[in-house]
């Protein structure tokens, strides 16, 4: 078990440098199984997020990320907001 837990930790930790080129002012980002997990930076989301893995609520927009990835948040909006910040790059 403990094992599984390091393991877990060590990808999740993988994950965080790997997304760092998508992570866009007050956002940070995630990429899990090929996924970009999306949050607002400071937000009780993320921290959930970081605390527990997963939230209870996942909202998930197939193929519209960058180098068209799916996008998954706790909310719809920041998805929106972070979506709309990539396109005005």
């Amino acid at each position: 078990m403990k094992n599984a837990i390091a393991l877990g930790l060590m990808l999740l930790s993988v994950s965080v440098f790997a997304a760092s080129k998508f992570d866009k002012p007050g956002f940070e980002t995630f990429i899990v199984q090929g996924r970009l997990w999306v949050f607002q930076e400071g937000s009780k989301d993320l921290e959930e997020y970081k605390q527990h893995g997963e939230p209870a609520k996942i909202v998930t927009e197939i193929g519209v990320g960058p180098e068209g990835m799916t996008v998954r948040s706790a909310d719809k909006e920041a998805i929106k907001a972070y979506l709309s910040m990539n396109k005005s790059e």
